[in-house]
């Protein structure tokens, strides 16, 4: 009889030290469960083939800063579920993912990379989230989303909006990228932009010196983003 309930203890005893061990409830006890951001519903799963990627970008999960209810959390891995416009976020060691959503989500960064939700900002613009090519007095916003269609005559030449280095022959379904621009002037209204001269159009008194400087820098041909945030950079300090 002693030896029965011996073993019953035993084997009560495992659940309990198997969860002690679990890293994830390690981390999270050393935390206090103060994580209400690891209490969301489990991000969806594309279970299907398809071309290109649902995230903002091809780089994976990375890590940054989130702030989110009003609280900050540091370190954290992140990434942006753009078909959707919302924000994942994994467990320490581990490969399940929750869904954040958008609306309680204010600002995040990845690997030095500034998003802000600007809809919660109370801006008058699409609910997701904008990547900071410029933050000042007036600013810059870059949003990418992800849309999923079928095209059987989409190619890997760019034509999705990017290239796919796991591209796959006769699939059909991809997630073609559209990108949008936003400047947030002194009054804090949001116009969307697709071409450079809106900046200027904005500036009439500067618009010769910009384009001066531009020149003599040799940005006056760079990428978007960068030309963006030259300008006004060079317009609220001057250089």
């Amino acid at each position: 009889m002693r030896k029965l309930l011996t073993a019953l203890l035993i084997l009560v005893s495992l659940p309990c030290l198997a969860q002690e061990t679990d890293p994830y409830l390690i981390y999270l006890k050393e935390a206090g469960w103060d994580m209400p951001l690891y209490r969301g519903r489990t991000a969806i799963r594309y279970n299907f083939s398809y071309n290109g990627t649902y995230f903002w970008d091809l780089g994976g999960f990375r890590r940054g800063d989130l702030c989110y209810a009003g609280k900050v959390y540091r370190d954290m891995e992140m990434n942006i579920n753009a078909h959707l416009q919302r924000l994942l976020i994994r467990f320490p060691d581990s490969f399940s993912t929750v869904d954040l959503g958008n609306r309680d989500v204010a600002w995040f960064t990845l690997e030095g990379e500034r998003f802000v939700n600007l809809r919660a900002k109370g801006l008058d613009v699409p609910e997701g989230f904008y990547r900071a090519v410029y933050e000042g007095q007036e600013a810059v916003y870059e949003r990418i989303d992800k849309e999923f269609r079928r095209d059987i005559n989409s190619s890997n030449d760019g034509e999705i909006g990017y290239r796919d280095p796991d591209y796959k022959e006769g699939i059909y379904e991809i997630f073609a990228q559209r990108r949008t621009w936003y400047f947030v002037d002194r009054n804090g209204q949001a116009t969307r932009f697709k071409k450079q001269n809106v900046l200027l159009k904005a500036h009439p008194d500067r618009k010769r010196d910009v384009t001066r400087y531009l020149k003599e820098q040799g940005l006056d041909k760079a990428d978007f983003a960068t030309w963006c945030a030259a300008v006004m950079n060079y317009i609220e300090h001057g250089k």
